[in-house]
């Protein structure tokens, strides 16, 4: 006889009989063993299904860690979407409040700003080679009195170095640190040691072998990755060394667009021809950088990746429209204040369908005021690009174009072929009313919120800087070229 609770819970067909008391006619053996054939059938459609979301929860965890930390997995995904690496970039600022917690109030600039006089904040807005601020060809390789001197006469807020100005690590610690002893006694803070470090074939550390700091690959191979987080671990690696060196400022990123493939100054430096994956890149490589307390630089604003000629050679023309910038060229650096990028390079690019001539970025007021303050809110501190470079030089004389610089809206002036020039032209056209000291003011406030800021983490770090004991008494090394 079939035990009855093999049947509980099935439903008979109206042809099955019954016996009394309602149990089912024992003479139905067959229907015993399809109902334990359909258990079966069951339980394996079951445990597949089992299997199936066990597999898929086990992939997206994985796919998940991958996401976050790239290539130390060596999972093989290949390429993460445009999409997927627009939302890590989306998670970074999420989680990741990279820009610096600036705690310096306007009272403490304005203090600062009302000890200072003229000719101490003009000087304030270069920022020049040390051969520049001694008016020499040659290359300076230490800091000493010949520096000091020239410092007290121009205290100019930032020193630019070069390759051939660093010769090995401990040279270069005391070179910048014997730098910075004389900016702190002449104007109480430290001044913006800048260096061109941004990767690959524009590397003025790394590609020094005496440096001993592991060399970067170009920034188009890291953007053609789309990974974010290999950008982020580079502009962190980089940082690291520029600090323990004593640098403050990186010009980097690059945060151009590639639109135009037969760009060859701009091609190999830029992450790439998307610009979204252009602005998750250098929003990593940033994080990166600034996280060693290194100051990121973006540029080559509004854009250089639409040109097919080198504006160190000469006039450069863009003929992209306002709209166009919008659309691409601006996307990276729409976000640089949220993202606390405290400078962006202005080009030398000629935007004559934005501007109705052939004025540069960097001397145009619609450029500089119109577009990056106005209409892009950036509130940093705004550099030109090198004074020295054909698409000016080859218009402007130094001291023209430094005044046509601070009008456009400019706070600093890089490597201006004359310092002496353009910095007493400056000072001219403000005695005579040409540019207002409150315009002066302007710029010379963003610079000092950001120098104070520097003292203020140098005393929370207990770091101070000093001059090392014989340092004063070496000479300038000139070479010549």
């Amino acid at each position: 006889m079939v035990n009855r609770r093999n049947f509980r819970g099935d439903r008979l067909s109206k042809s099955s009989k019954r016996c009394v008391y309602g149990r089912p006619n024992c003479a139905y053996p067959k229907r015993v063993h399809h109902l334990s054939r359909e258990k079966i059938v069951h339980k394996a459609w079951m445990s597949f299904i089992a299997i199936v979301v066990s597999i898929a929860v086990i992939a997206a965890i994985i796919f998940g860690v991958y996401k976050f930390y790239g290539h130390d997995l060596n999972i093989g995904f290949g390429a993460l979407s445009k999409e997927s690496v627009q939302s890590q970039a989306k998670a970074h600022k999420i989680k990741h409040k990279y820009h610096f917690n600036f705690k310096i109030s306007d009272s403490e600039v304005d203090k600062m700003l009302r000890s200072m006089s003229l000719e101490d904040k003009v000087a304030q807005m270069f920022m020049v080679t040390p051969e520049q601020l001694l008016g020499i060809r040659g290359v300076v390789t230490s800091t000493g009195p010949y520096i000091r001197n020239s410092f007290y006469r121009i205290p100019v807020g930032g020193i630019m170095y070069k390759a051939e100005n660093l010769q090995n690590p401990q040279q270069t610690k005391d070179m910048i640190k014997a730098l910075q002893s004389i900016s702190k006694a002449r104007v109480g803070l430290n001044a913006f040691v800048s260096v061109d470090e941004e990767g690959g074939t524009v590397a003025r550390v790394s590609r020094n072998p005496a440096m001993n700091v592991e060399k970067s690959p170009n920034m188009c191979d890291v953007g053609a990755t789309k990974k974010p987080v290999k950008a982020m671990k580079i502009g962190k690696r980089m940082g690291e060394y520029l600090s323990d060196l004593g640098f403050n400022v990186d010009f980097a990123p690059d945060a151009d667009v590639l639109t135009d493939p037969n760009n060859t100054l701009i091609k190999k430096r830029s992450f790439g021809s998307n610009p979204k994956i252009v602005t998750s890149m250098t929003e990593a490589f940033t994080e990166g950088l600034q996280s060693s307390n290194i100051f990121a630089t973006y540029k080559h604003f509004p854009g250089h990746g639409s040109t097919h000629t080198d504006s160190h050679m000469g006039i450069t023309i863009s003929e992209l429209s306002e709209e166009d910038l919008q659309r691409v060229d601006l996307k990276p650096f729409k976000d640089a204040s949220e993202i606390g990028v405290q400078f962006i390079m202005v080009s030398h690019v000629s935007y004559p369908k934005v501007t109705g001539d052939n004025t540069p970025a960097s001397v145009s007021e619609k450029i500089v005021t119109g577009l990056a303050r106005n209409k892009l809110k950036y509130n940093g501190i705004l550099i030109s690009d090198s004074m020295g470079m054909g698409a000016i030089t080859n218009v402007y004389g130094p001291g023209q174009a430094a005044v046509q610089g601070i009008r456009a809206g400019l706070d600093m002036l890089l490597s201006p072929v004359d310092l002496q020039t353009a910095y007493q032209s400056v000072l001219q056209a403000v005695r005579n009313k040409t540019i207002s000291e409150k315009r002066i003011d302007e710029s010379v406030r963003r610079i000092l919120k950001v120098k104070l800021h520097l003292e203020s983490q140098e005393s929370s770090n207990s770091k101070k800087v000093v001059v090392p004991q014989n340092s004063d008494s070496k000479k300038v090394v000139v070479r010549k070229k």
